[in-house]
């Protein structure tokens, strides 16, 4: 006897729910690539450090719109502080001041 395959019946939403799943994980990885890119360049303690909370505060941002899209509320307030009270500050301090 063989194998029935099973068959997905696809509703019109769900291929946005897979296409803002899927960039949302690929906003989580390349905000991972901006963190810690943007830390080893803030550690240099160099003169283009500062640069680095640039890409700390896209690292937030990207963060924050992919659990905008997903809905974790745990996250969206941990990454929208992060990127409000920490990243910009950064930037004020190392950049515009």
């Amino acid at each position: 006897m063989a194998k029935k395959i099973p068959s997905y019946k696809f509703s019109k939403n769900s291929y946005f729910k897979y296409t803002k799943h899927q960039s949302s994980e690929i906003l989580k990885i390349s905000s991972s690539f901006f963190a810690l890119i943007g830390g080893v360049i803030l550690a240099s303690n160099t003169e283009i450090s500062g640069y680095g909370f640039i890409l700390l505060a896209m690292s937030s941002s990207q963060m924050l719109i992919a659990n905008l899209q997903t809905g974790d509320k745990i996250m969206i307030l941990y990454a929208s502080s992060v990127f409000i009270f920490v990243d910009c500050l950064g930037v004020y301090r190392w950049l515009l001041n």
